[in-house]
């Protein structure tokens, strides 16, 4: 009797962990289909000076899209500068920032504030909990992640946008969408991932991700190559170049002064 009583409690155990695993909660991540970046994959070449990235994909409907261009994270190391004896302006302090994209790009299908904290993560401010700050010497009481985001908007490096996430024709319930990343010239050769958020109701119900990779092409990948691989000939020829062109830059001016 009491082995059927165990075997029934066993079997009853077994049948609602079974039900518990298949049951998904109301706002559970859904899967979305494969979004598509183009190109895949950038050209650095000579005449390189940024790209537009489009960026493809299907959510469902009525759905919302956020949509993230990043890179690897790297270290960066900061000099604060201030007034020495309230006269000169002389480097104060030192400040090594850990774990920082060296472009972030952004955008939304609608204005942010409409789409709620759960997309906090993906935008800019959203990485000043992620990189890590160590100060390597007393600095007054600055934000340094917040400074840092603002830096780097300056030099194009980071961006935000609101609106620019175009969506197209439902069919069979999904919805197409496409958005254009505007890629900076300054980009670096590397590895680069687009990321997906998809809401509903201020809630995420699924992610996806697009690889793509920047490299260089041309003259710029001949003359890198040299650089790491023949660096007494790469010396000679950058100065041979820094002569020439401050010859040429002398002539010009002479020319201009003699009319």
């Amino acid at each position: 009797m009491k082995t059927v009583t165990f075997f029934r409690l066993a079997m009853a155990a077994f049948c609602l962990f079974v039900v518990s695993a298949v049951s998904v909660p109301a706002h559970a991540e859904t899967d979305i289909s494969a979004i598509k970046a183009a190109p895949e994959s950038i050209a650095m070449g000579a005449q390189y000076d940024g790209i537009d990235l489009t960026v493809h994909g299907t959510v469902p409907e009525g759905s919302d899209v956020v949509l993230r261009f990043t890179g690897p994270p790297a270290d960066m190391h900061l000099r604060e500068k201030g007034k020495l004896f309230g006269l000169l302006w002389m480097n104060v302090g030192k400040v090594a920032v850990k774990n920082v994209p060296n472009v972030c790009l952004v955008d939304s299908s609608r204005p942010f504030d409409q789409l709620g904290a759960a997309v906090a993560s993906y935008r800019l401010e959203g990485l000043r909990d992620a990189v890590e700050v160590e100060k390597t010497t007393e600095l007054p009481k600055i934000d340094v992640a917040h400074e840092l985001i603002l830096l780097k908007e300056q030099d194009g490096m980071y961006h935000e946008s609101e609106g620019g996430i175009v969506f197209g024709k439902v069919v069979d319930g999904m919805q197409s969408y496409t958005a254009k990343l505007h890629i900076p010239s300054a980009l670096s050769p590397g590895k680069y991932l687009v990321e997906a958020a998809v809401l509903r109701d201020g809630i995420i119900i699924g992610k996806n991700t697009a690889p793509v990779e920047a490299a260089l092409v041309g003259f710029p990948k001949w003359l890198s190559s040299m650089a790491f691989d023949n660096s007494l000939l790469y010396g000679v020829l950058a100065t041979i170049i820094a002569i020439f062109s401050g010859l040429i830059i002398g002539m010009v001016f002479q020319s201009k002064g003699a009319h």
